[in-house]
């Protein structure tokens, strides 16, 4: 009397005699695939499209340090030429700066392809309002 391991399947297969196709069946099916696809596409447009921002604000977790905010930049931007990159400095105390090249680089990526910026400069702090630190890309 030898063990049958086929009692432990639990994906059992059902005789043909007791499936029946049904017109409710069929519209049901028909309707998940229909959602699946508008689920996958929605989706997959989602991942496609890019939404550009060039805001950056900052927070300052030291309240003792003057009235300054040091803000470092590192910045990758893999498709795009180091002379379309800037950085222009606005803040609500009247200051702006465009064009700012004190204490930053432009490092080439890719041969040339992209760019990696770096940057360091201190803004002033404000009370009630974060500062706005811009970096535009020209083209």
């Amino acid at each position: 009397m030898p063990f049958d391991f086929r009692r432990f399947d639990i994906y059992r297969k059902v005789p043909k005699d007791l499936t029946q196709p049904t017109y409710t069946g069929a519209i049901i099916s028909i309707c998940c695939c229909l959602f699946i696809l508008f689920l996958f596409l929605s989706e997959l447009t989602g991942f496609i499209t890019t939404e550009v921002v060039n805001e950056l604000y900052v927070d300052d977790p030291d309240k003792d340090s003057g009235g300054k905010i040091d803000v470092s930049l590192n910045i990758s931007l893999p498709n795009l030429h180091c002379e379309l990159v800037g950085l222009d400095i606005q803040d609500e105390m009247g200051r702006h700066e465009v064009g700012h090249i004190d204490n930053s680089m432009k490092i080439p990526l890719n041969n040339g392809a992209g760019c990696r910026f770096e940057g360091q400069f201190s803004i002033n702090k404000e009370v009630g309002r974060q500062p706005d630190v811009r970096v535009p890309v020209l083209g």
